[in-house]
């Protein structure tokens, strides 16, 4: 039974909040955020309580008679209270059309002398119409039918809550979420000496990219004009080795991918070549074959083979540059010529009756095959949970920067090209302790039992058992995790997923890694990839494509 929440719990929250971004930042917050903070702190509850209801709403704009708060007494004294102290406006002034939007349909026809006329009318056909009337009677009956309010001070809200979370994407639910109980979060240190804001400079840029992005999300897609500021407001000086630095070059690339959508490739060129992240030299090597550079566009595969950004890029590349070589006959390209493909996977093809899940009918097959067969759908979970327990130390490592709140399932660098870099030394001490499987078991079962259920990145609790783990440790060779292992962490982002669908433990011994395809589907590329290095290491693998029994009537 999941437990009750206190009353006034938003309030406990947001204080927490306040509280945690003031004892960090107080030194390089401007005054405005600053004051804004102590003059919070000063109020009495009711006024905290009613400024932080409304705070969390979407709008800023309320009627006082549609307000009701039980945990809320004296309203009126509260509401004198944050008007006297700069949180309200109490009715303010107001464009028409914002005070209708305020009103129930039902409401609007009250307050309007031709309700007949008006009554047939949908919501948007009303609005529309009462604007056009400009009728001042009307407009001067709805503001005296109620008294409005106005939240002021909301963007000193919402600086903090990027100070608190680093990003706009989480919110106040992740303190519910935590006090029910269905997220539990590691515990690690967060002070001044590590703060992830080190100057007002950093809390300036953090805040214009967050500007940015919503002016991005809510222009109109063909505002060229809107589309190019955007491009332009994002910083030049930001350090690469701060998570910022991969915000501000998605920015750029959206604008760069919406004018090459608008066919302005010229421009999308131009903006894609001041991108310093993939997929950036994909769009330009696409943009210069559709342009029909193609000695161009090779030059740019052959670049990024040399020296690619990631794995994905690197197969886009090969692969791509394979294809104008064939499709152009360019001669003297041995780069680019298919002599050093790997061995395929082993294929199996099924004729099965049909289930709801293709993985799990395989998993039957394999079963009935040989009832002392063992084969478990684990999909991504095997390999990465194994390591995230192993590695948990350095997931969480105390690094500056590295985490905002107590909310965090992963440090805010996790997936950052130096992420093992940074916490070198912690990495050798846990792959100096080990040289085999049992070494491994050792470690991760005492991580299972100490962390069970907190969140981690590469732990899937519902996706795994100790006792699959323990299975999986007997039978496949401590070099296969190794070598799986040290793939997943050159890129932590792109790696941890592709994994074949199961994992299947034969009665006669070892191991096979399968990877399920029903009607319809094929590989993926990052699953490709992961049976590029399983042939290379000789990991075993197969593909399993099956087809569904059919039944003559």
């Amino acid at each position: 039974m999941q437990p009750e929440l206190p009353e006034d719990y938003y309030l406990d929250n947001v204080t927490i909040l306040f509280e945690h971004v003031e004892s960090l930042y107080a030194d390089i917050l401007e005054a405005e955020h600053l004051g804004f903070l102590q003059r919070f702190a000063a109020l009495p509850e009711n006024a905290k309580k009613l400024y932080i209801r409304l705070l969390n709403r979407t709008h800023q704009r309320f009627r006082l008679g549609k307000l009701h708060y039980p945990e809320i007494s004296m309203m009126e004294q509260a509401i004198k209270t944050l008007e006297n102290s700069g949180f309200l406006q109490v009715d303010p002034t107001i464009e028409p059309a914002d005070l209708i939007a305020l009103f129930s349909k039902a409401e609007l026809l009250s307050h309007h002398p031709d309700q007949a006329s008006l009554r047939k009318l949908k919501r948007t056909e009303l609005e529309g119409e009462l604007l056009d009337q400009a009728n001042e009677d009307f407009i001067a009956a709805l503001r005296q039918s109620d008294c409005l309010l106005q939240v002021e001070q909301k963007d000193s809200y919402t600086l903090c809550q990027m100070l608190f979370f680093g990003n706009l994407n989480q919110s106040m639910t992740d303190f519910v979420l935590r006090d029910l109980g269905l997220n539990q979060y590691e515990s690690y240190a967060i002070d001044i000496d590590n703060r992830p804001f080190t100057s007002k400079l950093d809390i300036q840029q953090h805040w214009l990219l967050h500007q940015v992005d919503t002016l991005l999300d809510l222009c109109d897609p063909t505002d060229t004009a809107t589309l190019r500021s955007c491009f332009k407001a994002v910083p030049e000086d930001i350090d690469p080795a701060s998570p910022l630095f991969r915000k501000g070059e998605r920015i750029k690339y959206a604008v760069a991918r919406q004018f090459e959508r608008l066919q302005a490739l010229p421009l999308a060129l131009e903006l894609y070549r001041q991108c310093s992240l993939p997929p950036s030299r994909e769009r330009i090597i696409r943009i210069l074959h559709r342009q029909g550079q193609t000695s161009e566009a090779l030059k740019h595969c052959q670049a990024i083979i040399e020296q690619p950004g990631n794995e994905e890029e690197s197969q886009f590349a090969l692969a791509f540059g394979r294809r104008l070589v064939q499709r152009h006959k360019i001669e003297n390209q041995p780069l680019f010529n298919n002599s050093t493909t790997l061995a395929r996977a082993e294929t199996l093809r099924l004729e099965l009756e049909q289930q709801d899940s293709v993985e799990l009918a395989v998993v039957d097959y394999f079963h009935t095959e040989n009832t002392h067969n063992q084969c478990f759908y684990l999909e991504n979970s095997l390999f990465n949970g194994v390591l995230g327990l192993l590695i948990w130390d350095v997931v969480f490592a105390p690094i500056t920067g590295a985490f905002y709140n107590p909310f965090q399932h992963r440090s805010a660098d996790f997936y950052a090209h130096d992420f093992l870099q940074k916490r070198k030394s912690q990495i050798d001490r846990i792959w100096s302790s080990i040289s085999d499987n049992e070494d491994i078991w050792r470690l991760v079962s005492n991580c299972w039992q100490a962390k069970f259920g907190l969140m981690n990145p590469l732990v899937n609790w519902q996706g795994l058992s100790l006792d699959i783990i323990e299975l999986a440790l007997q039978r496949i060779a401590y070099a296969h995790w190794m070598q799986i292992f040290e793939r997943i962490l050159l890129d932590l982002r792109n790696n941890r997923a592709g994994f074949p669908d199961l994992v299947l433990f034969p009665a006669t011994g070892g191991y096979q890694l399968v990877e399920v395809k029903g009607p319809g589907d094929s590989l993926q590329k990052n699953q490709q990839r992961w049976m590029d290095h399983f042939a290379e290491h000789d990991i075993p693998h197969s593909i399993a494509w099956v087809r569904w029994q059919t039944h003559d009537g």
